[in-house]
């Protein structure tokens, strides 16, 4: 995982892109979602802000699913579930090479970047400044195209489904990604269209990692049980 991320970060130096040319190709994201008509990041953002809906409770969730939650999930299924590990290992990082090679070759400025649109909501309700200097030395702010949040969302809701009793399992593998996908959307830093990157990145990443570790894949479906996450074998 640390070596993905040294990838990501050697990407975003040669082929990072400027702010400028992620906002021209956020111009024409923004074109296609109004002649498709589900330009609604902006709208989304009013109507949480205006019915109260939780908006600091979204911007920690759009930093927390990332950056807590995603890396503790493949932790502690490799700890406790080491035969459904494989398969969690390769869809994460099949999932983020997929989107390094879009980065790169088409950078994307979030919605809370465009000079008019979605305002960024994570920097005004949490502590964290996205656009300071420091925090912007690790991520790469015109990368919303794909959104890996909603990407690798599904990784979270399978470690969090082996851990919860087997009657609400379902209910965790979808309620999971639908909060992470409507987090990205009201703080301000991904499009519509971003989430459909991400489900168009995650998917074929999920069925080659399916491929790869069939045989773990199934001695899990064997063992899968009700109750906590607990030690393989």
């Amino acid at each position: 995982m640390l070596s993905a991320y040294g990838v990501y970060n050697a990407v975003r130096a040669a082929f990072g892109g400027t702010l400028e040319e992620g906002r021209r190709n956020a111009a024409t994201v923004v074109a296609l979602e109004r002649r498709l008509g589900i330009d609604v990041e902006e709208r989304w953002q009013n109507a949480f802000e205006r019915r109260r809906l939780g908006m600091p409770a979204w911007g920690a969730m759009y930093l927390v699913s990332q950056v807590v939650a995603l890396p503790l999930s493949i932790f502690l299924v490799h700890r406790r579930r080491r035969d459904a590990y494989p398969f969690m290992r390769n869809f994460a990082l099949l999932s983020w090479c997929a989107g390094l090679v879009w980065y790169a070759l088409h950078p994307v400025a979030p919605p809370r970047l465009m000079e008019h649109g979605a305002r960024d909501t994570v920097s005004r309700d949490t502590p964290v400044d996205l656009d300071s200097r420091t925090i912007r030395a690790f991520y790469n702010p015109v990368a919303a195209m794909p959104s890996l949040h909603v990407g690798m969302a599904p990784i979270v809701a399978g470690a969090l489904a082996l851990a919860a009793p087997r009657r609400v399992a379902p209910a965790v593998l979808v309620v999971y990604p639908v909060a992470v996908t409507i987090s990205v959307i009201v703080t301000g830093n991904h499009y519509v269209l971003d989430v459909v990157g991400g489900l168009a990145v995650a998917a074929p990443a999920a069925v080659v990692a399916a491929v790869l570790t069939w045989e773990d894949l199934a001695s899990a479906r064997r063992d899968l049980s009700p109750g906590p996450l607990r030690p393989a074998g």
